[in-house]
């Protein structure tokens, strides 16, 4: 069958699919302690419903179906063991033996070694005594099929991925669903013993072959009540009580209840780090447009969505259900997030921001906003050798730059008296929430249109030209990138709220100094396409940064402060000025890290999107997307480490989806390890950061509640650039 249409079976039974209810052994509860009967494993799976009763929701890669752990003792020769997901005996001390293959196999007598030696013996590259995997199901009803797969990090061999599928497929006595095998990462080859594979009739897979034409997926699982708005020409009008169905992906997503794209979404895109920030549904539904189950009957209704790993759930609601449930999420205080803002005019380089420690730095995100601050930690991190590396480079890949104070934004408000009223205006209408949907779109245009067309002080201007000209001498082509005080707040990222702008020092300021925002026409797809960014024209250096001084006040941003009650007349705005990328070479390749696996808890390692050329990551183009990729820079005890493409990218509108990587895997996982030293060097400059264990594990933890969201390009002359870095804190 079609994996497209068994998928779609699997997720889009009549459009509207609930939380499948997991069903337990009535006398699971009763078992005692030492019992070692079929409650706590099964040595075959005999029918479906065995396989359903000890299975769960998937938490790994691939998720939408079941799964269910299997461990195996190949020295001591005792087949395989089916754990059960759902016991809920004890053991001894221990309330979650059937969840961990170690402590499982101690339960039953057959693991004798310490938990150190045992990761190193079945997750390592040599004999295995013991196998630790999972069984996972994909469809239903007569299109359910089976999938054999090892853990992310294992990097067992050939013939013993031959021997797992061989013990696997006996002891499976299920009629009529076939049994295949999932590859997880790039060390697990099946080439020699294909012919094997195929004479057991198991077909090998990969991550991308199961997830690549999923109709379905849950991209941030949740509920929301709100009004369902169908493929809105104008995203002005939505309001944070809408659960918009988009077409294709918004270039900007103000605060909604909840979002369905019929588009794919990257997981490192900001819509979806958005909605994990929010704690918001998010979900993909590739049939949207062709009204599957009638969601069209649910436009401009009230609707409660609820949105699983396995599928989603429209039902009737009510205005009063959605008025209540948004009054009670706002229902707090306007804070300024804890950050106390400086009132120091001061323009300096990140190469002096921090002379005595990486932390220091950290803790001037008062004085020049959190992205300056961000950068001049990792100026000092890679510049001190005493930070360990997780990789040796012979060159810096942080950008040569400097940060401007947020007081600089201060003082350009102040002298602009007509900027400062409509301001304050605005400020007290939204926080009296009097303001609708078009009234506030019209205000924020007004006041960004006045801004761009106020006067910059020259003072500022003047000493800005000069440290482009010392910093570095004959380039002219510069990028002004915004470092708002509202951003990297605890829960609170403000990924993506404001904009950035590229100068031209040889371009010249019009008489009136007034400047205006216009398509990016090196940024669109295709001849009268979709417009992915905005410029400033025309190009001086006096636009960019009025450019980005409006751009605290977009709508969007607006929004943002709002749904979490940050006080708009608290917040300012400092600049991040350094030489374009692509002066010294061409750009290749886009990136963005996150240094966790987003939705697959049980899953350690790092979220790589990557994208070819310049293309843009966070914000793509319709009928674009990036490549994903997990990575472990690492292995458990420290052997090499592993990547799994769950999906391979589309550049263009217009290009076939790649058969391969955007970079090799040295390039790859070079691009991990600079994460890796980076999250490390963090981890030891910010205190809580990380509790579980030492900062030299941090890149190998499950555990970890904060993680890192890192911004990387790579050049033609093969040197990275580390662009950015914030915390994140979503799942």
């Amino acid at each position: 069958m079609n994996l497209g249409l068994l998928l779609h079976a699997l997720t889009l039974t009549v459009g509207l699919l609930a939380c499948k209810t997991t069903r337990i052994s009535s006398n699971v509860s009763a078992n005692p302690v030492g019992s070692f009967d079929n409650n706590l494993y099964r040595k075959e799976l005999t029918d479906v419903d065995q396989f359903e009763e000890y299975s769960e929701e998937s938490e790994g890669l691939i998720q939408g179906g079941r799964s269910m752990k299997f461990f195996i003792d190949l020295k001591g020769g005792s087949g395989v063991y089916f754990i059960n997901n759902n016991w809920t005996g004890r053991c001894a001390e221990l309330d979650y033996c059937y969840k961990n293959h170690f402590h499982f196999g101690e339960r039953i007598g057959r693991v004798t070694e310490s938990l150190e030696v045992f990761n190193r013996q079945v997750y390592g590259s040599g004999a295995k005594p013991y196998v630790a995997g999972t069984l996972a199901s994909y469809g239903e009803g007569k299109d359910l099929l089976f999938a054999i797969q090892m853990n992310p990090s294992d990097t067992g061999s050939e013939e013993i991925l031959l021997k797992v599928a061989t013990l696997v497929k006996a002891a499976i006595k299920i009629e009529g669903h076939p049994i295949n095998f999932a590859i997880m990462n790039n060390l697990q080859v099946i080439n020699r013993t294909k012919p094997q594979f195929d004479a057991l009739g198991i077909k090998v897979m990969t991550v991308d072959d199961i997830m690549g034409s999923n109709a379905f997926r849950a991209m941030h699982t949740g509920e929301a009540y709100g009004y369902l708005r169908l493929f809105p020409a104008n995203q002005d009008k939505t309001t944070p009580t809408d659960i918009v169905v988009f077409d294709e992906l918004p270039l900007d997503l103000t605060v909604v209840a909840g979002v369905i794209t019929k588009a794919y979404q990257d997981t490192n895109s900001h819509i979806n780090l958005k909605s994990k920030q929010r704690g918001t549904p998010n979900m993909i539904l590739r049939t949207a447009g062709e009204d599957v189950g009638g969601i069209k009957a649910w436009a401009n209704k009230p609707v409660h969505l609820v949105v699983t790993k396995s599928g989603y759930k429209i039902e009737p609601a009510t205005a009063q259900e959605i008025e209540s449930r948004y009054a009670a999420k706002i229902n707090k205080a306007w804070t300024t997030g804890g950050r106390i803002l400086s009132s120091e005019l001061l323009m300096q380089s990140y190469d002096d921001m921090c002379p005595t420690s990486a932390a220091e730095c950290l803790k001037k995100d008062g004085l020049f906003g959190s992205k300056v601050a961000n950068l001049g930690f990792l100026k000092k991190i890679w510049k001190d050798r005493s930070v360990p590396e997780a990789s040796p480079l012979t060159y810096d890949p942080i950008p040569v730059g400097f940060g401007v104070s947020v007081q600089y934004y201060s003082e350009f408000i102040k002298a602009n008296p007509a900027v400062a009223l409509k301001l304050a205006n605005l400020v007290e209408k939204e926080k009296a929430q009097v303001l609708s949907a078009e009234e506030k779109t019209t205000l924020s245009e007004e006041i960004r249109s006045l801004i761009l067309n106020a006067e910059l002080p020259q003072k500022q201007l003047d000493e800005t030209l000069r440290l482009m000209a010392s910093t570095a001498p004959g380039v002219t082509k510069w990028k002004i990138r915004s470092s708002s005080s509202a951003e990297d707040l605890p829960n609170f990222d403000g990924a993506g709220l404001h904009d950035s702008y590229t100068s031209k020092l040889d371009k010249s300021d019009t008489p009136d100094h007034k400047c205006e925002l216009v398509a990016d026409n090196d940024d669109t797809e295709g001849e009268g396409g979709v417009v992915t960014k905005m410029e400033v024209k025309p190009k001086t250096v006096a636009c960019a940064i009025k450019g980005v001084y409006a751009s605290l006040w977009n709508r969007r941003a607006i929004d943002e402060r709002s749904y979490a009650r940050l006080d708009h007349a608290k917040v300012s705005m400092g600049l991040t000025i350094l030489p374009s990328y692509s002066n010294e070479s061409p750009v290749v390749a886009n990136s963005v890290v996150i240094t966790r696996v987003i939705n697959s808890p049980d899953v350690w390692g790092y979220n790589l999107s990557i994208q070819k050329d310049n293309n843009t990551v966070t914000n793509p183009a319709p009928g674009t997307w990036s490549e994903l990729t997990v990575a472990r820079p690492l292995g458990i005890q420290g052997e090499a480490g592993t990547l799994t493409t769950i999906r391979f990218a589309k550049p263009t509108k217009n290009e076939p989806v790649f058969k391969t990587t955007v970079l090799n895997t040295q390039q790859t996982m070079l691009m991990a390890k600079i994460a890796m030293k980076t999250e490390i060097a963090y981890c030891q400059a910010v205190k809580g950061y990380f509790t579980a264990n030492s900062c030299a594990n941090v890149s190998k933890s499950r555990e970890k509640t904060r993680a890192l969201d890192m911004e990387m390009k790579l050049l033609a002359n093969g040197q990275f650039v580390l662009k950015q870095v914030r915390e994140f804190s979503g799942k």
